[in-house]
């Protein structure tokens, strides 16, 4: 705890007083910059450290998952090892460990499966289709209101808000509108009827009557297949909580102390989650740490009503607020808190405004307000600006900050023409992606080969690997009617017309983007590898939600599909991870800091996004002015980002036909802490209108490709998996490992996750004799394979051998699955591994999937199945002729992730693969191998070469040594 004591004498009087207040209720007030997080985790080990309460008494709640991670990080730090027994969760995955923990109180959800957002859009389509919601299927747009609903059921779920609730409330709203005399015309034609204001909101009750009833068909819809949505998980834990005094009454004696971050984005379902668990004190050891100001989800449910609930409940709650900011210099908080006050009327929640006092040490500065004469002055002001301070501090971190989303997508073109650094997180559509347009023409084409003009656009977008001049060519002789040299010029059209018939659903597009091509440019491209991996991902969900193994079948799907949703977004990522520049959207800067903050966009178009309006009437509505204040909101948090400089760039117009208005709360900060600058308007961006970067596009790509696979890694970690495709292939590694360019399921594949499931059903059995086992393992097989996407050529067998193998694989196995101790089946755990390349730490995580751990007092043992007949130890070891280490690796990585893991505290961690097909003999071996230090050290320092290839930009330019690789092939084509 020594690092604890350095951290504590280091905080201020109030800070301390938030850390000592371990006992009661407590709500601090903690602004930007006032160190929230660091007194949250330093108050657990104070906990810990004072008290008798085990870290798993401890619960703390966050917004985010970054924020969750952010926290057990440090905690870490703080307390070692112990930190990852502290229960830190988002509210819905704390909700999800308590269904999974407590699974016997929860026999409803049992096997329940998240329902996907196209499940979700196809369910409401489904339902709408009944003649008594005709009025939510508008003629000429039927699916106009399916986004509303599903939008409209989520913010009721947040709300708490039943079908019975909404209905009640909209037939209330409909008798007070109707008893309301001041709602009656006095003149005209109309005198002594309603007004056509109040005879429209009666329309949108009885619309949102009718939603109410859609609304609970989607739930017993759900409920019949075993299907839940995301904001069902804290709906449904409160449901049970409500009725199952038993589970309550463990959760309250199991959490002895409750902290709550953020506590000002928490909704109505989440406050009540909090408030079952706290109520078992008279004053409950509830800690809330949050800032009204910074409330910018009230999309999501949030209120000031909600951050100030808990104070209602418990009179005595004691207020700190936090006072002193370490972040921002005194201009940008006075400038900043003057304009966030035109959120309240006088007198009001004065406990919640605090006024900031920044770190005298800090030099002030005006912040700039530059108005600029049209867009192109603008960024070039932009430009100029930030290549002068990476020149001038180079150490110094900025953050670009837009509104929306395609403002950041537009600035990242931008500074990559400049040559500016930077990265960026934006949302991209996939349909109108140009990797998207060309599968979707291709699709036109393969569906009706009548659609020659759809095949001539996939000619011009690069597919077919035609050189360009017979691209021309051929594209001339189509639009000329001539049609004869098609398939000898592309006999992959001749062969994709003969797999119609042939193969799977998803097999047959894979295939068809490879024959195509378009495999091959998302090979090149990482966005386009997300977009293509986007693709084939949405063409899964609707073959499995439609029992679609028909290529035909499939395709019409897809295109149906796109015309119903128009839009479908996918997050990516982009540029270098390490870039000093970041470009975001101000909800993405929320939590972060940085030294120089530009706001480019600062007008009332970009940042006062009209409302369309609301389509249905529900228990609490907002009014335009919630919405100005919403906005004012993310505006102070865009500003509060700053810790040196901000720069507001207000463009007045775009073109003469498009003049812009600059954003009205950059009138409401202080005239005396801005600094005005004024541009004229410019023709061109750069003054010479030369593009400043040189780099060749293949350049570029690899660039982006190596960040890419550095994003990858930081962000998503690495598996054994990985590791494995590495150490056979760098090629092997990109492509399947970092691009994660789609495959079709693969028969060997679907067997081993079809036997996967069949072993962890078999653990969970309470009795397991041989009957039991033979009976649970065909049942996970034939639920598994009815929902393959295996054409049924290739199910059928597997099947039949499945299940002529489960009594045998049950007789050989039954001692095995009879040991005593704590199982956990297909457990996700992670470390953290410490690499480098020249001499800078690398940190990753390594992540695992473990089929099976069996926990005794005094040992753990790791299970990894394998659906294959066994092998020899000297083959698993790789030292035989054809054998690999594979397999030994995947049991190294294993122990290397439970090593050190304080769960498993002075036990012994032993390894073994099961190999669950039979030998002749009836035999399914299970070969234990331990792991010596030697071993360990060898796959560490495999991950430290895959680091080094990554960072190095090696991976792009190494190959195998097996001359007939496919994937060093590929990378020779692409290149």
């Amino acid at each position: 705890m020594v690092k604890f004591f350095q951290l504590y004498r280091q905080l201020n009087k109030k800070q301390k007083e938030a850390v000592d207040a371990i006992e009661g209720s407590v709500m601090v007030i903690a602004g930007p910059g006032t160190g929230k997080t660091q007194i949250l985790t330093l108050r657990i080990a104070n906990i810990l450290q004072k008290t008798d309460t085990p870290p798993g008494g401890i619960l703390a709640l966050t917004f985010t998952e970054s924020g969750a991670k952010e926290m057990r990080r440090r905690l870490r730090e703080l307390i070692g090892p112990e930190a990852g027994n502290v229960r830190i969760h988002t509210y819905h995955g704390f909700a999800a460990s308590i269904i999974s923990e407590f699974d016997d109180h929860f026999p409803h959800l049992f096997r329940a499966q998240q329902i996907t957002d196209i499940e979700a859009e196809q369910l409401i389509r489904e339902i709408l289709k009944q003649k008594k919601f005709v009025k939510l299927r508008p003629f000429g747009d039927p699916n106009f209101y399916v986004g509303k609903i599903i939008s409209a059921i989520s913010n009721a779920k947040r709300e708490a808000w039943t079908p019975e609730i909404i209905r009640a409330f909209a037939k209330n709203e409909i008798k007070r509108i109707q008893e309301d005399e001041s709602l009656l015309s006095l003149r005209g034609a109309t005198k002594g009827q309603l007004k056509a204001e109040a005879l429209k909101r009666i329309e949108k009750c009885e619309r949102t009557m009718i939603f109410a009833d859609v609304y609970e068909a989607y739930e017993k819809s759900k409920r019949d297949q075993r299907k839940i949505d995301y904001d069902d998980l804290v709906v449904e834990l409160l449901t049970v909580l409500r009725k199952d005094k038993l589970l309550l009454s463990l959760l309250q004696e199991k959490f002895l102390y409750i902290l709550v971050d953020e506590h000002q984005d928490t909704n109505d379902s989440q406050n009540a989650l909090i408030q079952m668990i706290a109520d078992y004190f008279e004053m409950p050891n509830l800690f809330v740490v949050g800032d009204e100001k910074q409330a910018i989800y009230r999309f999501q449910g949030a209120s000031v009503e909600n951050f100030i609930r808990f104070r209602n409940i418990w009179k005595s709650m004691r207020i700190i607020p936090l006072k002193e900011n370490y972040r921002s210099h005194q201009n940008i908080l006075d400038a900043s808190f003057l304009m966030i006050e035109n959120n309240y009327g006088d007198g009001e929640y004065p406990d919640l405004r605090v006024r900031l006092k920044a770190d005298l040490s800090r030099k002030s500065r005006l912040i700039d307000v530059v108005t600029a004469g049209n867009m192109a002055a603008g960024e070039t002001h932009l430009v100029e600006e930030i290549k002068k301070t990476l020149a001038d501090y180079p150490s110094n971190t900025i953050a670009v900050i837009t509104r929306r989303n395609r403002e950041a997508e537009k600035l990242l073109r931008l500074f990559e023409q400049y040559d500016i650094q930077a990265s960026a997180e934006r949302g991209i559509d996939v349909f109108s992606h140009p990797l998207g347009t060309l599968f979707f023409d291709l699709l036109d084409f393969l569906a009706d080969p009548s659609q020659i003009e759809s095949l001539a656009r996939t000619m011009a977008g690069g597919l077919w690997d035609l050189r360009f001049d017979a691209r021309m060519q051929l594209i001339r002789e189509i639009r000329s009617g001539r049609y004869g040299q098609i398939e000898k010029l592309i006999p992959a059209i001749l062969k994709l017309r003969k797999e119609m018939n042939q193969s799977g659903s998803i097999a047959y597009l894979t295939l068809a983007g490879e024959l195509s091509g378009i495999s091959h440019l998302a090979a090149r491209d990482s966005l386009a590898a997300e977009v293509w991996r986007a693709l084939i991902s949405l063409a899964s969900e609707l073959a499995f939600r439609g029992n679609a193994d028909d290529p035909m079948k499939l395709m019409s799907a897809l295109k149906t599909y796109r015309a119903s949703a128009d839009t479908k977004s996918i997050k990516v990522s982009s540029g270098s991870p390490e870039a000093r520049v970041r470009i975001m959207t101000a909800h993405g800067a929320k939590g972060l800091e940085f030294d120089y903050v530009f706001v480019p966009y600062a007008t009332e178009e970009s940042w006062i996004i009209k409302d369309h309006g609301n389509y249905f009437v529900l228990p609490r509505e907002k009014d335009n002015s919630d919405d100005i204040r919403d906005m004012r909101r993310l505006f102070y948090v865009a500003l509060t980002r700053a810790r040196t400089h901000a720069c507001l760039i207000i463009p007045l117009e775009d073109t003469p036909e498009r003049p812009f208005a600059p954003l009205r709360f950059i009138g409401e900060l202080d005239a005396k802490l801005i600094s005005k600058i004024e541009l004229p308007a410019r023709a061109v961006l750069p003054a010479t209108g030369k593009i400043v970067n040189s780099e060749t596009a293949d350049q570029r790509r690899s660039k982006e490709m190596i960040e890419y696979a550095k994003r990858s890694l930081l962000g998503h970690g690495l598996s054994v998996t990985a590791l494995n495709h590495f150490c056979e292939c760098p090629s092997k590694f990109l492509f399947k490992s970092i691009l994660k360019l789609p495959e079709p399921p693969s028969a060997n594949a679907e067997k081993g996750n079809a036997m996967h499931e069949a072993m962890a059903r078999v653990w969970h059995l309470s009795d397991k004799n041989d009957l039991t086992v033979t009976k649970t393992i065909k049942k996970a097989v034939q639920d598994f394979m009815a929902n393959s996407l295996l054409p049924i050529f290739e199910k059928e067998p597997i099947l039949e051998e499945l299940e002529r193998h489960a009594p045998i694989v049950a007789k050989s196995l039954i001692g095995h699955f009879n040991q005593t101790g704590i199982v956990s089946t297909e457990a996700w755990v992670e470390r953290v591994f410490s690499g480098n390349y020249q001499k800078k730490a690398i940190i990753i995580n390594l992540r695992g999937k473990l089929d099976a751990i069996l926990e005794t007092k005094t040992a753990v043992s790791v299970y990894d199945y394998k659906t294959r007949e066994a092998l020899s130890v000297n083959a698993i070891k790789g030292e035989t002729k054809n054998g690999n280490r594979d397999y030994f690796r995947q049991l190294v990585f294993y122990k290397i992730l439970l090593d050190n893991n304080s769960k498993f505290k002075n036990k012994s961690i032993e390894t073994a693969l099961v190999f669950i097909k039979p030998d002749d003999k009836g035999r399914c071996p299970i070969i234990s191998l331990p792991v010596q230090k030697s071993d360990l050290d060898s796959v560490k320092s495999e991950i430290e070469s895959l680091i080094n290839s990554v960072w190095s930009g090696k991976v792009l330019t190494d190959y195998c040594e097996d001359k007939n690789c496919e994937y060093c092939q590929l990378r020779r084509l692409i290149n």
